[in-house]
Order: structure tokens, then sequence, then C-alpha cells
């Protein structure tokens, strides 16, 4: 017997394929579940972000760049929507000055471990509970708008000017790096 299966709820099995399966756990799984697919499980999802404010992709780099003092995991069952089922546990953590996207994942994959560990048992039972996240604008992030935000050329060009301090960034150690400026043609 594996340790898996050692560890699993008595009247449970693990399946070899995702088709085989009555129960659903995404951890970190990057693809879209089709509607045929949900109906007819439980499909439940760690979410490295705090729903419903970050749905989507890349939440801790949209957190960082938001300004955000906080950024968590937040497990929710799977609806057809991206990231919109009712929630079960959101979980946060705190965002350091220095803190990278890097540094979040990781802090994260930890927080996920620990709530997978908490949570799996119950969600195999059916005993938890949940609700739907209160209604908020629209807060769904894409992988496009993340490629969309690396390009800062405009950002450049707006803070090039004659006498006047350039954009910068602070190394770990506190040191102020200025970008070179924008040179037009």
């Amino acid at each position: 017997m594996n340790y898996a299966q050692k560890n699993m709820v008595s009247g449970f099995e693990l399946c070899n394929t995702m088709e085989e399966c009555d129960i659903f756990i995404s951890v970190m799984y990057d693809t879209l579940l089709k509607e045929d697919f949900i109906k007819g499980r439980e499909c439940f999802n760690f979410h490295p972000g705090v729903l419903p404010a970050y749905r989507g992709a890349g939440a801790f780099t949209w957190s960082i760049i938001n300004g955000e003092n906080t950024a968590g995991i937040t497990l929710h069952e799977i609806d057809s929507d991206i990231d919109t089922g009712a929630l079960i546990s959101v979980r946060q953590f705190d965002i350091k000055n220095n803190d990278t996207a890097y540094d979040l994942f990781l802090k994260g994959m930890d927080l996920i471990y620990a709530m997978f560990v908490e949570s799996f048992h119950s969600l195999l039972r059916g005993e938890y509970s949940s609700h739907k996240a209160k209604k908020m604008p629209s807060s769904l992030y894409t992988r496009k708008m993340l490629d969309e935000k690396k390009d800062i050329t405009n950002l450049v060009r707006a803070f090039t000017f004659p006498n006047k301090e350039g954009l910068y960034y602070y190394t770990s150690d506190g040191r102020k790096i200025f970008l070179e400026p924008f040179k037009g043609e």
C-alpha cells in the first residue's frame, strides 16, 4: 500500500485518471475544466490568490503590482466560470516590502499544503461549509494582462525628462537603481 492510499479516508480510493474520479481536487492546475467534466462531480480548487478579488492568473504578481499588504490562498468549489465557485476557506499571509512574486509563491505553496492536509478528509466526506462570495467589480486577471505589464517602455518614456529624476527600483540592500532614460530615435 502506498503512502497516499494509506492516508486515504475509508471508503475512498485514488484514481488513475481524472475521468474516473467522483471528487476532483485541483492544486495549481492551470487548465480550465470543461463544463461536462464538472457536471456530476464534486470539484474543488486551491487557488493561489484571495478570492473574489484576485480571480485568474498571476494573483501574487498582481498583489505586488497593486500594492497589497497581504496575499493568500482560497479553497473553493469549482463552477463553470473562472474562480467564481462558492468559497470554503480563505487564508492570508503578509507581503513584506522586499518580497517578490516568487517569495509569495513559496509562501503560498506552504499554505496550500497546510490547507490541503487540514481539509482533505472533510472535502471527501462532504463535511465542509461554503458560501458565495460577495459581488465585486470584475477582477479577472489574465496571462495576457501580465504580459502587457512587462512592457514598461511608455512608463520609462513618461519619466524621461532633462534634469528630473527618472524611474528607479530598490535593491534588497536598499540601493536605489535608476533605469536608463529613454532615448528617442
